[in-house]
């Protein structure tokens, strides 16, 4: 049987202007020139010369940029954790 919706966690790149994920977020901040959000057990900072949130559902989002500057991306380690 094929799946209909996505169930696992996706992070979707087109053309360095178009980033779709798929999972647990959470916003920490954003503006028109950058946004910063917890994406599943990673912080993530993209700065660009424009930043536009064109979708927001509650396990998904779409975010476009024009003049992409930078894509931080960094995982999250708790107290309990290791990274190998």
């Amino acid at each position: 049987m094929k799946k209909l919706f996505q169930s696992d966690p996706l992070i979707e790149i087109s053309n360095c202007r178009q980033l779709r994920l798929i999972g647990t977020y959470k916003f920490l901040e954003a503006s028109d020139r950058h946004c910063a959000f917890l994406y599943e057990d990673f912080s993530i900072l993209i700065k660009a010369e424009e930043v536009h949130i064109d979708v927001l559902k509650e396990e998904e989002f779409i975010i476009h940029v024009e003049g992409l500057q930078s894509f931080e991306m960094k995982r999250q380690v708790n107290d309990y954790e290791k990274i190998r």
